[in-house]
């Protein structure tokens, strides 16, 4: 089969979806890579390095797009990107539909096929190609809020892990999933106050049992929200629902009463942001300020560390890519391999997702039925 990486074009996104090393063993397969020029050159890989591996490395975006059978991206198609998708190769990439209405729109109009790595999903409820991903937001989310803290940075001043005789900066942390516990680690590790807020009391217990004594773990409702988020130097959300637009758990009232100069980095902001004052922003505008605090909710935050994020995304959506390609005939490999299956946010044009098809009240249907 021909697979296709195109060189990202989302503002500040570094990453390519596979390394060179992944790119070989598809060519020892027998399949052909095309590359678009400089595809990953701002994760640390030149085309001679894809070239060495067997791949083809070519100059243009439409000849990517149009020769291949499976396009893997890593960011979901920009305005640019979109007049290819009439059905256009099946997609593999991050997507976010329920975010991004325009996006499905195109997707359902042109007949496409799309699958989402954040909606693979192995029997046990894990979202094996976006965990990586969110390891890398969640300590990422600590590093940036500890530098916009800063009085430089128009933040409050407050050193996260204090100092002798003073208190120490408050973390609060918005999910104890993947994200949220990683933020936690980060923060913990700087000597910050941390606070998780977490809804499933299962997942709660587990906190507490593998977690460090020194990071409170408590549940996530009304009130505790509220005061901890009031009590907040950087407050992150990392709240997820699977194929869903996030919940907005925080309100703008909440916001107002934080300190001013303190510091909300919104992870979730790829569903839609889980607090009421988040907006999305880019790597080269990353910040803005609202209600006095300094608001970072940038949507594709592991993009800042393209070279550890490209070798952790590549090695993970791998073992999935295999199965897609396995078959040429799309349904004999569905049928196949359920966590594929899941995965499958749009076929043929039909939308396969509930929880999108309820954030824009399309109608959809299930895939068990499609194939």
């Amino acid at each position: 089969m021909i697979i296709g990486i195109p060189k990202e074009i989302k503002p500040g996104e570094g990453r390519v979806s596979l390394s060179p090393y992944n790119v070989e063993e598809l060519v020892h397969l027998g399949h052909n890579i095309i590359l678009e020029h400089a595809a990953g050159k701002n994760a640390g890989f030149n085309d001679e390095q894809y070239l060495k591996a067997g791949a083809k490395v070519h100059d243009t975006k439409r000849k990517i797009y149009t020769d291949s059978d499976i396009l893997v991206k890593v960011k979901e198609p920009v305005l640019e990107e979109l007049n290819y998708f009439n059905p256009g190769p099946i997609l593999f990439s991050f997507l976010h539909l329920s975010a991004v209405k325009e996006l499905t729109d195109v997707f359902l109009k042109g007949k496409s096929t799309a699958i989402a790595f954040e909606s693979v999903e192995l029997d046990n409820g894990h979202l094996p190609i976006l965990i990586p991903m969110s390891e890398i937001a969640g300590r990422m989310a600590l590093i940036k809020g500890a530098n916009l803290i800063t009085f430089h940075n128009k933040g409050k001043g407050v050193l996260l892990g204090g100092a002798t005789g003073v208190y120490r900066g408050r973390v609060t942390v918005l999910g104890g999933g993947t994200a949220g516990m990683n933020a936690a680690l980060a923060g913990y590790g700087l000597g910050s106050d941390v606070t998780i807020l977490e809804r499933n009391i299962a997942r709660i217990r587990y906190l507490k049992e593998i977690l460090p004594r020194g990071i409170n773990v408590i549940m996530s409702n009304i009130r505790n929200i509220r005061e901890s988020v009031k009590k907040a130097d950087i407050l992150i959300g990392t709240v997820l629902i699977p194929n869903a637009k996030a919940p907005r758990i925080v309100s703008r009232e909440m916001v107002r009463s934080m300190n001013p100069g303190s510091v909300i980095i919104d992870v979730s902001i790829d569903q839609g942001g889980c607090i009421e004052t988040s907006k999305p922003t880019n790597h080269e505008e990353p910040t803005y300020i609202e209600e006095g605090i300094i608001h970072y909710c940038v949507t594709n935050m592991p993009g800042a560390y393209p070279r550890t994020s490209t070798e952790a995304l590549s090695e993970s959506l791998f073992p999935y890519l295999l199965n897609l390609i396995s078959d040429e005939d799309i349904v004999n490999v569905l049928k196949k391999y359920p966590s594929l299956r899941k995965g499958v946010n749009i076929f043929k044009g039909n939308l396969t997702i509930k929880e999108i098809a309820e954030t824009f009240n399309y109608s959809y249907k299930n895939i068990e039925e499609l194939l």
